[in-house]
């Protein structure tokens, strides 16, 4: 190759990798603004009422910009349930150094308004083969995030606290529903419970 050909060459190569990068930037900046679309979409109506156009339309994208992402709503619907669950990873919370601040940082993620889209999922895929080959691996890094062997090992060692533990998850998850078929307000029950696990927690690191 002539001195000349070559340099012609890396002149192409680096105007195209400019280009590059905000063809990347665009692709980036749509999949992600089709997942919050999905996720608002979810919280707001649940599963069985969303749909592609729905979602396209919310995030102001057309249904050719949602096929070139993903090859179908369920595909998407993963997606979204990854970065809620990744954002949910990175949140700040204290140390974790006794049951009651197992349980804390359990509600933070159970307890949190966004949570509705998780158990529109869940339920959802309860009941689509299609949906579920989607969603089943984003459920199994979900159970990682709130296991207590991946927050705080050390703090499950007694059996008794284990218990306790699985007990007040349970009773978390079926608040947080409790919220999602109440209009994601909390029951009226709620703050007595939590403070119940709470006082059981209490105890048990005393």
């Amino acid at each position: 190759m002539t001195h000349v050909a070559k340099t012609i060459r890396d002149g192409a190569n680096a105007d195209a990798r400019p280009e590059r990068r905000r063809q990347a930037d665009r692709s980036a900046a749509t999949r992600a603004s089709l997942a919050e679309a999905a996720i608002e979409l979810l919280i707001e109506r649940g599963w069985a009422a969303v749909t592609a156009a729905d979602v396209c339309k919310r995030a102001g994208v057309t249904t050719g910009a949602f096929h070139h992402h993903y090859p179908s709503l369920p595909a998407l619907l993963a997606d979204a349930l990854r970065r809620l669950y990744t954002d949910m990873g990175h949140k700040e919370q204290p140390p974790v150094t006794n049951l009651s601040g197992l349980l804390d940082a359990n509600w933070a993620a159970i307890g949190h308004p966004r949570f509705k889209a998780v158990l529109e999922a869940w339920l959802a895929m309860a009941n689509d083969p299609s949906l579920r080959a989607e969603i089943e691996p984003v459920v199994a890094a979900f159970s990682t995030l709130v296991s207590p062997d991946s927050i705080a090992p050390a703090i499950l060692t007694d059996p008794d606290h284990r218990d306790f533990y699985a007990m007040a998850r349970e009773a978390m998850l079926g608040l947080a529903l409790g919220r999602a078929t109440n209009g994601g307000k909390p029951l009226g029950h709620e703050k007595r419970v939590l403070a119940q696990l709470r006082a059981g927690a209490t105890a048990l690191d005393a």
